[in-house]
């Protein structure tokens, strides 16, 4: 497998992705918004993006199944699955703000060996695969070399989580 092309491919795909859930946001409707559970948002964005995320993946990996956040393929490949989150920030778009994502990455049987995040709204796009480097924007990126956390950034986000367990 040349994980070169492949990722590539995936590249372009999250960013064709990426441009429709961009163009939608301009127009989008929050009264168009559906609930899968608690805080657990689904809009019409999410599937079509995700519905043109599988046909675009499936010219790349034939064989390939799926594990998509909204279910728009059932299809389980043996040895290869695509993981899709379409929309990963759902929340975030349809409140407005503007930090979503695409995601994809490729398992061979349960192992990650590719992975894309594309940031919508900064361009920005996250690559990387099995005994390779990491990439932003085709540029190659290493974890800090800061010994101590004290003089590190640290970042992180917090879904939304029902505590009344």
């Amino acid at each position: 497998m040349n994980f070169n092309q492949i990722i590539d491919r995936v590249i372009d795909v999250s960013k064709e992705a990426g441009q429709f859930i961009r163009q939608e946001r301009k127009t989008f409707d929050a009264d168009r918004v559906e609930y899968k559970g608690l805080n657990d948002l689904v809009s019409y964005v999410d599937k079509t993006a995700e519905e043109k995320i599988v046909a675009g993946l499936e010219l790349i990996l034939p064989e390939a199944g799926f594990i998509t956040e909204e279910k728009t393929s059932t299809k389980v490949g043996e040895r290869y699955n695509w993981v899709i989150d379409p929309l990963d920030g759902t929340t975030n778009f349809i409140h407005g703000l503007p930090s979503f994502s695409v995601s994809i990455a490729l398992q061979e049987y349960e192992t990650p060996i590719l992975g894309v995040v594309y940031e919508v709204n900064l361009d920005e796009c996250f690559s990387a695969h099995k005994d390779a480097p990491a990439y932003l924007n085709g540029n190659e990126i290493k974890v800090s070399n800061k010994p101590k956390a004290a003089d590190s950034l640290i970042a992180t986000g917090f879904p939304y989580y029902d505590f009344s367990y």
